[in-house]
């Protein structure tokens, strides 16, 4: 299987360096590196099953919108938006909607966020973004892949496709009994539509008459300096702002606290035995 990551937050072995995490962490949220290793997950899983006639795009930014695909799977059996997922629980997909199990009334309920239908809108984002760069796609599927092996969902009739962990290779060999409905020239245009876009050239601006320029020019001579907004330096510490400098050093209060939790257990288990 061929593998294109674009996302800035790798380095050029798609590594995610500390300082990196911390970038993508201040851009996306705590929950993004988690993402991350979700897609490394399911990435191992399907290139056990999947050839180079196969190629997967990570984290990819639809040129013209706010949307980030997270996975695309571009195969001769058509085309697969894959949101993966690293929660945890008993869940519920019935059409369009997502429900969580609670425990404590014993039933499902609405569950935000809706994990279900965030997979079926960014399928429905890259089947617009195709539209308007000229292409129909003849095959277009939303899945939503958990990599938690406890977690479990009910399905009934769900839009979506659900996979569980422990179904992720299946989930590739399956692909591969269905009909051929592209060719490697089909999948290479699509790819390089996300990776290198053709956007429309600008219309040229029409040149101004020239009393319009001496207005300008006017109005620009004109403007006072104190309503021209003051640059404010962005504190630093080393080569990390503050704002990262904090988050870092929460990050390494939070792993000291772990190592000290796995020390006390180990030594305390000993002092008492």
């Amino acid at each position: 299987m061929q593998l294109n990551d674009l996302s800035k937050f790798r380095d050029e072995q798609g590594v995610i360096s500390l300082e990196l995490r911390i970038r993508g962490t201040l851009k996306y949220g705590f929950d993004w590196y988690a993402e991350m290793e979700a897609q490394e997950f399911i990435t191992r899983k399907i290139a056990k099953v999947l050839g180079d006639e196969h190629t997967l795009l990570r984290n990819v930014p639809l040129v013209g919108t706010d949307v980030l695909a997270p996975m695309i799977l571009f195969s001769p059996q058509g085309v697969r938006l894959i949101l993966p997922s690293e929660a945890r629980g008993n869940f519920r997909a019935s059409e369009d909607q997502w429900m969580s199990f609670n425990s404590r009334t014993r039933n499902f309920k609405p569950a935000q966020p809706n994990l279900q239908f965030r997979a079926l809108a960014l399928a429905r984002g890259l089947r617009r973004y195709f539209e308007a760069q000229g292409f129909a796609l003849p095959e277009l599927e939303a899945v939503l892949i958990f990599t938690n092996p406890q977690t479990l969902v009910d399905r009934a009739n769900p839009l979506a496709r659900i996979v569980l962990a422990d179904a992720i290779e299946h989930f590739a060999s399956s692909l591969q009994e269905r009909q051929q409905i592209m060719d490697q020239e089909d999948i290479q245009m699509l790819v390089d539509a996300l990776v290198n876009p053709k956007l429309p050239e600008p219309e040229p601006a029409p040149e101004p008459l020239p009393e319009q320029q001496e207005a300008a020019f006017d109005s620009q001579a004109l403007r006072p300096m104190d309503v021209r907004p003051e640059l404010r330096p962005v504190r630093r510490i080393g080569s990390f702002s503050m704002k990262e400098a904090l988050l870092l050093g929460a990050m390494a209060l939070f792993e000291f606290a772990v190592l000290l939790a796995i020390a006390f257990t180990v030594f305390g288990d000993r002092l008492l035995n």
